[in-house]
């Protein structure tokens, strides 16, 4: 689940080149800053998901939705609640040694996050961790990043429509 600042949109689209383009133009040109955005195929062929996270702004999010939803290739945008979806984000974490693997392996097993050491580069572990993106929200927020983290890279929130 997203955390409650957070806004879901999801867009079904043609799987055409720059379809992308103009979804995120439209979004620039409205001034909205996207917070995440994933893209994939669907089981549907020539349709791809769009899935975009914004800050909450309820009163001009139905707008950019309705904006969305004019173009040609978008066969329907919509806001989705958080209950409504089941939704995951992927983390790639290499931290420093021994500074952060009982604290991530507590806290994962605390809030149902998945995770797994998939490699050690010089020494250091590389996390994967997978869970419902405010459950990963509040897994690093709790991580002295400056201190504890040589790289990190989040995947963007994924949203499957209940």
């Amino acid at each position: 689940m997203t955390t409650r600042n957070q806004q879901i949109v999801i867009l079904q689209v043609q799987d055409q080149p720059g379809v992308l383009s103009r979804v995120a133009s439209l979004c620039r040109r409205r001034r909205f800053n996207i917070k995440s955005l994933t893209v994939g195929t669907t089981h549907k062929t020539g349709i791809s998901q769009i899935t975009m996270v914004f800050w909450k702004e309820e009163a001009r999010i139905k707008n950019i939705v309705n904006q969305l939803n004019s173009l040609i290739e978008v066969l329907e945008a919509e806001v989705v609640h958080p209950k409504d979806v089941i939704d995951k984000e992927l983390v790639l974490l290499i931290a420093k040694k021994d500074q952060l693997e009982e604290y991530i392996f507590k806290k994962c097993t605390v809030n149902d996050i998945n995770v797994r050491i998939i490699n050690e580069i010089d020494g250091n572990p590389v996390y994967e961790l997978l869970g419902q993106g405010g459950a990963i929200e509040k897994l690093l927020q709790g991580i002295d990043i400056q201190k504890n983290v040589i790289k990190l890279v989040r995947s963007g929130l994924i949203a499957l429509k209940l």
